[in-house]
């Protein structure tokens, strides 16, 4: 995801070297900025200063500017509710800013196992297989429901004269 980030922001910060227009920014990665320029505010100066300058004004032109984040300087990075996208615009800046290279193939690692245990969900829950089979157990269940007997009554030659002599006096 946070490739998917860097190569957003590479293509935007592209077209403005061109003059080019550049394209509206989601609602949620405008938020996402405004909150990551607010844990930058409460960061060490030092961490900050080597995120570079132009992903910094990137951030600062796409952040929402009715969105403001409420976040308790007491807590840890871990305990505050962030949105996906500000831990995924988080993570691109730790990978590519201040991570050093073990830090960088252990964090890749990581996102690469979290992609397999994703991706093996996924396979799992819409598996072809089970799919059909789960569908045809379904059905069978189904049939021997409704196969149970129904008993039908019919009226006698008799019931059926006394009724219609009923019906008459009724009315």
């Amino acid at each position: 995801m946070s490739e998917k980030i860097f190569k957003d922001y590479k293509s935007v910060t592209q077209k403005t070297k061109r003059k080019e227009e550049i394209p509206m920014i989601s609602t949620a990665y405008s938020e996402a900025a405004a909150e990551v320029l607010e844990i930058l505010e409460n960061t060490d100066k030092e961490a900050v200063n080597k995120i570079p300058k132009k992903f910094m004004n990137f951030l600062k032109e796409n952040s929402s500017k009715t969105y403001k984040p409420n976040f308790d300087k007491k807590k840890t990075i871990k305990e505050l509710n962030l949105k996906p996208k500000t831990k995924a615009l988080l993570g691109l800046i730790y990978l590519k800013c201040w991570a050093n290279e073990e830090q960088k193939s252990e964090f890749k690692e990581k996102i690469q196992q979290n992609e397999n245990k994703y991706q093996q969900e996924l396979s799992q829950k819409y598996n072809s297989d089970n799919l059909f089979k789960s569908k045809s157990m379904t059905k069978q269940e189904d049939t021997t429901k409704q196969t149970s007997l129904i008993e039908i009554k019919k009226e006698t030659f008799i019931q059926k004269i006394i009724n219609k002599i009923k019906s008459i006096f009724r009315r």
